[in-house]
């Protein structure tokens, strides 16, 4: 750049505070009230802002007060145009609230105290304040330091270390001479924003993200900007060079570990696929024994639940063929017993009707006896008796000795059939009976009227 003044000026416009500032300070604040709008205008208006700050002064009335108060306390002070109500609007408020407390109490922590009076003192070098205040930022702190000088660039050792690099003053260890080359340099209707920009400049110099001087140009077209620059681009690159070849090494590394553990995996793999297969083999071979085994229990209970149906079928069969013989015996007794029953009644029926047939004929048949008895053919009914006497005692011996032999055969072929023929032959040795006692009646008869 040719002239520094043009620097001067570029700057101004190129450069501006990260955070709004007060136009104008308000009347009877003090400087650290006047922090406390700075700090609130981050998050409000200036109006807003110093609204709020008299609303805490009017409202706590003592700062170290407010500096130990909830920050939902110090949010019920806070002026917003919000149209929210109860807890919505000190939610809303919340952020601005809690910047307000970090604030008092960063004060508090550096100076002991919660007074900023003393930056209108002269001091020696404030450069340790820049540094130590956390809440307010360095364009912050000098434009309290500019109100409390009476409107003089704040100078300290930083400040004069950055112009020396940048090329714009003498190298310089006195802060008055410091602050003479840049009255020097700075016009005075330049000064005040010079002092915010050459802080804003100098708060993010070394910025790890975007230093200063990649931020903004006008910094580059001085030599220490652009040295700065330079080196900071070929660091990014060596860094990138490097992280790459660590990338790659980390790759290869990787890549080799992985194939070490893919080797160590299908080691183990096939280790344990051999086992499985050992472990599927033997119970495979336990299964087959066990389904032998099974097979011949199966076989065994299956022969024995044979044999014993067998046996409960044989005695079932007995029992049932005993049974079934019982019932015929009782059949062929009940069958015996009506037969002979039968017999019986019909045998009594026949002599029953055989004797009454005689009571009523006996003189018809008497007559012709007597008088046969008194003629000659007396002699030859003489063979008759002895036919008649003869007769009867065969047929008896036979019908005795024949009837139960044919009752045998009848009843070892079957039972029903022998019950009519022994019912047949009691009642034709009945009529048999019947016929020789007749005989032997007319034999008597006639021997009788021989006789006479």
């Amino acid at each position: 750049m040719a002239k520094k003044s043009d620097f001067v000026t570029r700057l101004i416009q190129e450069v501006q505070p990260r955070f709004p500032l007060p136009d104008a300070p308000k009347e009877g604040f003090t400087l650290l009230e006047t922090g406390a709008v700075v700090v609130l205008m981050r998050h409000l208006t200036q109006t807003q802002a110093e609204a709020s700050v008299a609303s805490l002064r009017a409202g706590i009335g003592d700062w170290n007060e407010a500096r130990v108060c909830q920050a939902q306390e110090l949010a019920q002070y806070i002026k917003t145009s919000s149209r929210k109500k109860g807890m919505e609007l000190l939610n809303s408020r919340a952020p601005a609230a809690r910047d307000l407390k970090d604030y008092l109490q960063d004060v508090y922590q550096q100076t002991h105290g919660l007074d900023l009076e003393f930056f209108r003192e002269d001091a020696t070098d404030v450069g340790e304040i820049f540094e130590n205040f956390q809440v307010l930022d360095m364009p912050s702190t000098a434009y309290l330091f500019w109100l409390a000088s009476g409107g003089q660039i704040t100078v300290h050792t930083p400040l004069l270390k950055l112009l020396d690099r940048l090329g714009l003053i003498p190298r310089t260890t006195s802060l008055p001479k410091g602050r003479a080359s840049i009255e020097a340099l700075v016009p005075e209707k330049d000064r005040f924003a010079f002092n915010l920009a050459i802080h804003e400049v100098l708060a993010h110099w070394n910025d790890e993200a975007e230093p200063a001087y990649v931020k903004h140009e006008v910094l580059r077209t001085l030599p220490y900007g652009k040295k700065s620059f330079e080196d900071r681009e070929s660091t990014l690159r060596r860094e990138a060079a490097a992280r790459q070849k660590e990338e790659a090494r980390l790759a290869l590394a990787a890549k080799r570990e992985a194939e070490l553990l893919a080797k160590e995996e299908e080691k183990e793999r096939k280790r344990l696929e051999a086992i499985a297969l050992k472990e599927q083999r033997e119970k495979e071979r336990l299964a087959k024994i066990a389904e032998r085994k099974a097979e011949a229990e199966a076989k065994k209970k299956q022969a024995k639940a044979k044999v014993e149906a067998d046996r409960k079928a044989k005695i079932a069969e007995a029992k049932a063929q005993a049974e079934a013989k019982k019932a015929e015996a009782k059949k062929q007794e009940a069958a015996k017993k009506a037969a002979a029953a039968k017999a019986k009644a019909d045998a009594k029926a026949k002599a029953d009707a055989k004797k009454a047939a005689a009571k009523k004929k006996p003189a018809a048949k008497k007559a012709p006896a007597k008088k046969a008895s008194t003629k000659k053919p007396a002699a030859k009914k003489a063979p008759a008796k002895k036919a008649s006497t003869k007769k009867p005692t065969t047929k008896k011996a036979s019908s005795k000795k024949a009837a139960p032999k044919v009752q045998k055969k009848k009843s070892t072929q079957s039972g029903k059939a022998s019950k009519p023929a022994s019912a047949k032959k009691t009642a034709s040795k009945t009529v048999k009976k019947a016929t020789t006692k007749k005989k032997s009646v007319t034999k008597k008869a006639s021997t009788q009227g021989r006789k006479k």
